[in-house]
């Protein structure tokens, strides 16, 4: 079950809107240390974890970042390139292990 991030009520799947407070999901999230969460900075980890998968250490901690901030700001897409960036960075360090000597 989801949350609301503004008053902690319980959301469904369907909602776009929270019922208990009606803070809309789209807009930014006061951060309690001053500013705000912006979505945007979840892609750049995902994409950036999937254009460094041949550097495994470096992608699979933009990987895992990306799919952090998916969950945390509900945007499926971001956290669907997390999981893809940490899989071939996965990868591609297993074919480093394997083949890494034989170079």
């Amino acid at each position: 079950m989801r949350y609301c991030k503004n008053c902690g009520g319980p959301l469904t799947k369907k909602d776009k809107k929270c019922p208990t407070c009606g803070w809309d999901f789209k807009t930014p999230i006061q951060n309690p240390i001053g500013g705000f969460y912006h979505r945007s900075n979840g892609i750049i980890f995902s994409t950036l974890a999937i254009t460094t998968a041949f550097l495994p250490g470096v992608g699979i901690i933009l990987g895992g970042i990306g799919i952090y901030m998916g969950i945390r700001d509900y945007d499926k897409k971001v956290w669907i390139l997390g999981i893809i960036g940490t899989a071939l960075s996965v990868l591609s360090l297993v074919i480093w292990i394997i083949y890494g000597n034989k170079f």
